[in-house]
């Protein structure tokens, strides 16, 4: 039997979640404590809001050692939007914020750089498609989703990975190039929310929970 966790922190939009694993058929529970944690089968790690009052959270509950520990079984782990950017090295958002440094990488402003007359928060339905305009996917939880697949995103900071095979799915808004899903072993992270995406976020999902 599947035991699948959503990490709770108190940044996390988990109703929706938790409707969308059940939706699929299986049962998850919501929790911070370790020992649910590290037995589980499977985690999902949602987030919402600023970058470092997540991290404030983390260490309050003592899980960024759990989710080290939990990674390092090599068990399938997912975060997403900023539950993907907690993941990384470190963050800019309102100041210099360690992450962590799951997957190498920093987490910059979308508008940052030559995108500065971008439009932010990146909000609503995005097209995403392999790196460097690849034919296939090379990551597990996009297995079957079509290229060009719409996702909804809500976002003002991106995840740029320090090794370009990391990132594995981009969706393009004006110039910038997002990184949109993210991959190192069996740790995974999407920037968009597949809980919202419909169909198509359920078949993420479900991928995800038969890895």
């Amino acid at each position: 039997m599947k035991k699948i966790v959503i990490i709770d922190y108190g940044c996390g939009n988990v109703l929706n979640l938790v409707r969308a694993v059940k939706y699929l058929g299986y049962e998850v529970e919501i929790t911070n404590e370790k020992k649910k944690i590290i037995s589980s089968s499977y985690v999902i790690f949602p987030g919402v809001g600023a970058f470092g009052n997540a991290i404030k959270k983390l260490s309050d509950y003592n899980l960024q050692n759990t989710i080290c520990e939990y990674i390092s079984l090599n068990k399938p782990f997912l975060g997403i939007c900023l539950g993907m950017q907690l993941l990384l090295t470190e963050s800019q958002e309102f100041g210099i914020h360690k992450g962590l440094n799951l997957i190498e990488g920093k987490v910059i402003k979308l508008s940052s750089g030559k995108n500065s007359e971008i439009k932010v928060p990146h909000v609503g339905w995005n097209e995403i498609r392999p790196i460097n305009n690849s034919k296939t996917w090379n990551n597990k939880i996009l297995q079957d989703v079509e290229i060009a697949t719409n996702f909804y995103f809500i976002h003002s900071f991106i995840a740029l990975t320090k090794k370009e095979q990391a990132t594995n799915a981009v969706c393009n808004y004006y110039e910038a190039s997002i990184p949109a899903v993210i991959s190192m072993g069996n740790t995974f992270g999407c920037q968009f929310h597949p809980e919202k995406s419909g169909e198509n976020g359920l078949k993420v999902l479900n991928n995800f929970l038969n890895i």
